[in-house]
């Protein structure tokens, strides 16, 4: 899977991830520059969309948050994707923490 904002905004829309948000944190003292945010309906379907990235990747090992399946975090050197279920997201709002940093994607999320 190619890195680019485009391509995993649209790998996400594509695995019917909801509320996708990114967060350039280029100039903040993280290891990391951007941040995606998306919210799937249950830890099911959050594993099961952790599962396919996983493999479209070429990972060997489950990220982190895989067991319980609320919050799995895919930490990819220059770029982290949280995957969570909306209720657990809320209850962690990293959307308040970097809403400062977010950037704008010109596309809709598919219903």
């Amino acid at each position: 899977m190619d890195n680019s904002i485009d391509k995993v905004y649209d790998y996400l829309l594509d695995k019917k991830c909801k509320d996708i948000s990114i967060y350039d944190l280029s100039n903040e003292s993280q290891d990391f520059n951007l941040m995606f945010v998306a919210s799937t309906p249950n830890p099911l379907v959050n594993k099961k969309i952790a599962l396919q990235l996983m493999n479209d990747l070429g990972l060997t090992t489950y990220p982190e948050g895989y067991n319980k399946g609320e919050w799995i975090i895919f930490d990819l050197g220059e770029m982290v994707i949280h995957l969570f279920v909306a209720s657990v997201r809320e209850k962690y709002n990293l959307d308040k923490l970097w809403k400062a940093k977010k950037m704008i994607i010109k596309k809709q999320n598919k219903k």
